[in-house]
């Protein structure tokens, strides 16, 4: 084991002295620059001057962006980590940094704890950094190589659980690898699995889908994986499916538990030899296709109770991938009502509508069991209706089921206890429902006085700004 220095890259002197003092507190010594030219130099003197094992990277650079001498540093033999720092925790950010190679990605202001293991895990560790880290491949251009995220506004989220799906995003994106997304109905899975699509090599190629549950049983076979003219009663012409028509492209395969058993087998063989046999064909066909599956059902019990194949639930979930519902994410659900106002503002009255406070408040009081597409049809319609360009709490109230706290609470805690496990433990997830729109209250209460808001709750005016950055609440 040895310990490599850390390379702090920023243009702000604060920044740096705060991060140099952790890793002064880890034990592990730092070097700092305020530049991507600065950067360069530096790494170019340390083989003279000794490896560094970590660079601490800011997005946002005097000259060169921070994602440009990224792409530099990981094409270098036997490249440091990387971890790119941004005070814009955005899903576009967050993808290009991970798909550019990064090892990980850290929103300002810091979690200084996670800040210490991120330099415990990345700086401290074998002589020679891993082979795994050079060279890596860069997209090819034009190939979702570019920063342009084409349907970066629809997934929105700045809560610690979204910017770990945008990192995964951006991971899952560089790799050929099968993925499989996990997660209620109205979580997003389809724009997760445009958006790998989007950032991958792939990019110029067809995005397919097809919903398990829509298709009928007796012509599951037939929509995957085409037939021949005469195969069957109706097959007057030759057809080609789902999987030829994703050639080049993704093949997204929407609730994938729904499929029958006994199809699964064929599926099975077709994701090993990566080649397709239409119904009534003689020979088969090679098929070039990445998949994306998705299901709101717990496959991992369906295996248990034979309703799913133990093999191709492992080939299916190479890269799993949980979406949070929304109750788990709440610092996001003002950020996505004050985007969907403007969005159907703009389309249904042409001009932006904005959220009061009070109807802020009300829309964190629920527990949204329908997640985003819940919220984006609530207000839909409550624009709708709404002579003027404001929403209040009276024009949502007839949309957001109000009830008693008790039973709202008790609600909450059977979802919690009942449902699939949070990744975080439902602890956590249960604190955060709570604490969300508590904080929301005592600042509507206060006027947005963050002091009195802690004096009411009977906290540190510092204990609460943590908190809330914690669950992706503007802490300002």
């Amino acid at each position: 084991m040895s310990v490599r220095k850390v390379l702090i890259v920023d243009d702000e002197p604060s920044v740096r002295f705060v991060l140099a003092r952790t890793c002064e507190r880890v034990g592990v010594p730092s070097e700092e620059a305020g530049s991507a030219e600065e950067a360069r130099q530096r790494l170019s003197r340390q083989a003279s001057e000794g490896p560094i094992g970590l660079v601490l990277l800011d997005i946002r650079l005097p000259g060169d962006d921070g994602l440009s001498l990224l792409g530099e540093i990981t094409a270098r033999p036997h490249a440091p980590f990387v971890v790119m720092m941004t005070a814009e925790d955005t899903m576009r950010s967050a993808v290009e940094a991970m798909k550019r190679g990064a090892a990980d990605y850290l929103g300002k202001p810091f979690d200084l704890e996670r800040v210490e293991r991120i330099v415990r895990d990345l700086a401290v560790g074998p002589e020679e950094p891993p082979e795994t880290r050079a060279g890596r491949e860069e997209p090819e251009e034009g190939a979702g190589s570019g920063t342009e995220l084409t349907i970066s506004d629809l997934l929105i989220g700045r809560s610690p659980a979204m910017v770990e799906v945008f990192k995964e995003i951006g991971r899952v994106a560089r790799t050929e690898m099968t993925s499989l997304l996990m997660g209620e109905s109205g979580t997003g899975k389809e724009l997760v699995a445009r958006a790998i699509h989007a950032n991958s090599a792939r990019s110029r190629g067809p995005f397919v889908t097809v919903n398990m549950a829509a298709v009928p049983r007796d012509l599951m076979e037939s929509e995957l994986y085409g037939h021949e003219k005469g195969s069957f009663t109706g097959a007057v012409d030759r057809r080609p499916g789902k999987f030829e028509l994703a050639s080049g492209g993704t093949l997204f395969l929407d609730e994938i538990g729904e499929m029958p058993v006994e199809l699964q087998a064929k599926l099975l063989r077709v994701l090993q030899e990566r080649e397709v046999d239409r119904v009534g064909g003689s020979r088969p066909l090679p098929v070039d296709v990445r998949i994306v599956a998705a299901t709101n059902a717990d496959l991992a019990q369906a295996v248990e109770e034979g309703r799913f194949r133990r093999d191709l639930y492992y080939r299916l979930a190479v890269v799993p991938l949980r979406l949070p519902p929304l109750r788990e994410r709440q610092g996001d659900v003002i950020l996505l009502a004050r985007h969907f106002a403007a969005k159907y503002g703009e389309q249904l009255k042409g001009r932006r509508v904005t959220v009061a406070r009070e109807a802020e408040a009300l829309l964190l009081s629920h527990t949204w069991p329908g997640n985003v597409r819940e919220l984006q049809n609530v207000l839909q319609r409550a624009i709708l209706k709404i002579p003027g360009t404001r929403l209040s709490a009276r024009d949502l109230a007839e949309m957001v089921p109000s009830s008693a706290p008790e039973s709202g609470l008790s609600r909450l805690v059977d979802r919690i206890l009942d449902g699939p496990p949070p990744a975080e433990g439902r602890y956590v997830a249960a604190l955060a429902s709570v604490e969300a729109p508590l904080f929301s209250g005592a600042l509507l209460r206060t006027k947005g006085n963050q002091l009195r808001a802690a004096e009411l709750l009977g906290m540190n005016r510092n204990t609460l700004r943590e908190r809330m950055r914690a669950l992706g609440m503007k802490a300002k």
